[in-house]
C-alpha cells in the first residue's frame, strides 16, 4: 500500500501545487520515498526523473546552446555555392588577339555576336580570321569585318575556352573549372551535390545514431565533416570538390540530426515545440552572415575557408556534449544514465535521488527487447521490402502517403528555389539573401503563434496559397514588362519565402499527425527523401531554364506550390472518408 499512497501524493503534488513551474514540481527527494531494492515510488516515466534533475536550468540551456552550432554550421555549407560560384561576365578566349594585346573592349566589340537583349552570347564568336585581324589591326578590322571574315559561313561558331572579367571577382568555382555554356550543368551539380549529402546522411546516420549512441556519431561526423571541408578548399580538380561538398553535407547532415535528437530527448513534450523552434533559429543568423562574409571575402578558396570555421565551433562537442541519457538508459545502460543525470541535476543545482535507487527505476524503464524470430535470409530480405513499400500497397495509407511525397517534394523544390533564384530576378545578390535570413526568423516566429490558433492543416494550405500566389505574379510581370521595379520582385520572392519556409516546417509536423504510431518514422523517413530530391532538382531548374526563359523557373516554382495546395484538399477528403469507414 505505500505505492499506492505515494502515486496520491505524487498527483496532488503535480496538480495542486502552489508551484505552477514544472522545473519546481520535485521540491525533495522526500517526496519519493527512495527504496535500494525495489526502486523509487511513482517515478515511471524517463520524463519524470527530466523533472527531477530540472527541465529549465543552467545544464539544459547548455546542452540546447551546443546543440544548436549544428544548425548554425550546417547553413553555411547548405546554400553557399550562389557566392562561391558567382559568374562574372566572359567571352570567347581568342589567342591571337591576346597575344596582340588587345584590350577587352577590343576582343569582345569585335568577335562577340549579340545575343537576346544588349549583351553578348559569351558562348560563341563570329567566324573571323583572328590572325589575320591581329596582323591589320583593330581599326581596320572593325571598319572591314569583311576583309576577315571566313567566306561562305558567316554563323557564329562555338568557343571551347573563354576568358572571365576579374576585375570583381579574382577567382570563383565557375572561373577556375569554366561552368558555362555547354559545362553550365556542371555548376548546378555543385549545389545538388550538397542535397545529395544531406540525402546519403539522413538515410546512413539515422541507423548509426540509434546503433552505438548519439555522442560518438556526433563526434565522429565533427571531425569527418572538418576534415571534408577543409579538403574541399584544396580541390585540385572540378570532381574532387563536387566529392568533398558532398561528403562534408553527408558528415554535417549527421551532426545536425544527432543534435536535433539529442535536444528532442532532453525536454518534456509540452517543451519540444519551443525547443525545436530555439534549435533552428540559429540556422537563419547564419543565413544572414552568409553574405556578409562573402562580400568581403571574394576569392573562393578562401571563402570556403571561411564558411568551414563554423564548423570549428562543433568541436566544442568534445568538451560539452553528454551521451544522452535517455538512449544510454533504452540501450540497457542504466549505471552510465544515472552518472549523466547525475550531473546535470548537480549542474542545476537539483538534490537527486540515491544512484542505486534511481538506477533500480532506470533498469524498470528500459523497454523489453524481444526476440525476433529467425529464419531464411530471404524470408528477412522480403519481410523488410514488405514493410518499406507498405505504405504504398495499404490501400488506406496509398493516397495519402503520395500526396505527402509530392507536397514534401514541392516545398523542397519551391524553397531552395526561391532562395537562390536571385540572379533570374535580377536583385542584388548579397540584399536579397541578407533579407532571405531575416525572413526566415520571422517566419519562425509567426508560425509558432499562429500554430496556436490556426489548425495546422487549413495553415498549410494558406501558406502553399501564399507561396503560389506571390510567384505566380512575379512570373506575369517578368514575362510582360521588360523593365520591373526591383524593390517589387523583392518584396513578392520574400513574401514567397516566407510562406514556403512556414511551409516546410509545418509538413513535418503535419505528415507525423496524419500517420498513426508505428508508421509515423517510416513516412516521416520516406517523405524527407522526396524532400532531399527535390533539393537535387532545384538548382537545374535554376540554372539551366533560367538561361533560356528568365521567368521559367518562377513558373514552375508557382504551378509546384499550387499543386502542393490542391493535393491537400485531397488528403482532407481521403482522411475524411478513411474515418467515416473506421467509425
Amino acid at each position: 500500500m505505500p505505492e499506492r499512497k505515494m502515486d496520491t501524493v505524487l498527483q496532488k503534488e503535480r496538480t495542486h501545487s502552489g508551484d505552477s513551474n514544472p522545473n519546481n514540481r520535485y521540491r525533495s527527494i522526500l517526496d519519493f520515498q527512495p527504496d535500494e531494492a525495489v526502486g523509487v515510488a511513482g517515478l515511471e516515466k524517463f520524463e519524470d526523473v527530466l523533472e527531477i534533475i530540472g527541465i529549465r536550468g543552467p545544464w539544459n540551456f547548455t546542452i540546447i546552446f551546443i546543440c544548436s552550432l549544428a544548425s548554425f554550421a550546417n547553413v553555411f555549407q547548405a546554400i553557399t555555392y550562389e557566392f562561391l560560384g558567382v559568374t562574372p561576365n566572359y567571352w570567347c578566349h581568342i589567342g591571337p588577339l591576346v597575344d596582340a594585346n588587345w584590350t577587352q573592349h577590343q576582343i569582345v566589340s569585335l568577335s562577340m555576336p549579340r545575343g537576346n537583349g544588349s549583351g553578348w552570347d559569351g558562348c560563341t564568336m563570329n567566324n573571323y580570321n583572328y590572325t589575320k585581324a591581329a596582323e591589320i589591326g583593330y581599326n581596320a578590322s572593325i571598319e572591314n569585318p569583311d576583309s576577315i571574315a571566313i567566306a561562305g559561313d558567316n554563323a557564329p561558331v562555338p568557343c571551347l575556352v573563354r576568358d572571365f572579367n576579374t576585375t570583381e571577382y579574382k577567382s570563383t568555382v565557375v572561373t577556375e573549372w569554366d561552368l558555362v555554356c555547354e559545362r553550365r550543368a556542371f555548376y548546378s551539380t555543385t549545389q545538388a551535390a550538397t542535397q545529395a549529402g544531406s540525402l546519403i546522411g539522413f538515410m546512413v546516420f539515422g541507423y548509426f545514431l540509434d546503433r552505438f549512441g548519439r555522442r560518438p556519431v556526433i563526434l565522429a561526423c565533427v571531425l569527418l565533416s572538418l576534415v571534408s571541408s577543409v579538403a574541399s578548399t584544396l580541390a585540385p580538380v572540378f570532381l574532387f570538390y563536387v566529392i568533398m561538398k558532398t561528403l562534408v553535407t553527408c558528415f554535417i547532415n549527421g551532426v545536425y540530426t544527432g543534435c536535433f535528437v539529442q535536444v528532442m530527448e532532453l525536454c518534456s513534450r509540452s517543451q519540444r515545440s519551443l525547443v525545436a523552434t530555439v534549435f533552428v533559429m540559429p540556422w537563419a543568423f547564419g543565413y544572414m552572415l552568409i553574405p556578409v562574409i562573402a562580400y568581403f571575402i571574394r576569392p573562393w578558396r578562401w571563402l570556403q575557408a571561411a564558411y568551414t570555421v563554423p564548423i570549428l565551433l562543433l568541436t566544442l562537442h568534445f568538451w560539452l556534449l553528454p551521451e544522452s541519457p535517455r538512449w544510454l538508459n533504452s540501450a540497457g545502460y542504466p549505471k552510465k544514465a544515472a552518472e549523466v543525470l547525475s550531473a546535470a541535476a548537480k549542474a542545476n543545482s537539483r538534490v537527486l535521488l540515491p544512484k542505486k535507487a534511481l538506477m533500480v527505476s532506470l533498469n524498470s524503464m528500459i523497454p523489453l527487447r524481444t526476440e525476433k524470430p529467425r529464419g531464411k535470409i530471404s524470408h528477412v530480405i522480403t519481410s523488410n521490402i514488405r514493410h518499406l513499400f507498405s505504405l504504398i500497397t495499404d490501400s488506406d495509407f496509398r493516397v495519402k502517403i503520395l500526396i505527402c511525397y509530392f507536397c514534401w517534394f514541392g516545398v523542397s523544390v519551391v524553397y531552395s528555389g526561391v532562395s537562390l533564384n536571385a540572379e533570374n530576378l535580377s536583385v542584388n545578390l548579397y540584399i536579397y539573401v541578407f533579407l532571405g535570413g531575416v525572413i526566415e526568423v520571422v517566419s519562425y516566429i509567426l508560425l509558432g503563434f499562429m500554430l496556436r490558433c490556426v489548425g495546422r492543416k487549413s495553415l498549410l494550405i494558406s501558406v502553399y496559397l501564399l507561396c503560389a500566389i506571390t510567384i505566380s505574379i512575379i512570373a506575369t510581370l517578368l514575362a510582360i514588362f521588360d523593365k520591373v521595379s526591383v524593390g517589387l520582385i523583392m518584396f513578392l520572392s520574400l513574401s514567397g519565402k516566407l510562406a514556403i519556409t512556414a511551409g516546410f516546417h509545418l509538413v513535418y509536423i503535419y505528415t507525423a499527425e496524419l500517420f498513426p504510431t508505428n508508421y509515423r518514422s517510416l513516412a516521416i523517413g520516406q517523405s524527407n527523401v522526396m524532400a532531399r530530391t527535390g533539393g537535387i532538382v532545384s538548382p537545374y531548374i535554376n540554372d539551366l531554364l533560367g538561361v533560356v526563359i528568365s521567368w521559367g523557373p518562377s513558373v514552375l516554382f508557382s504551378c509546384v506550390s499550387c499543386g502542393c495546395w490542391l493535393s491537400l484538399d485531397a488528403a482532407r477528403d481521403e482522411r475524411n472518408r478513411f474515418n467515416r469507414r473506421k467509425d
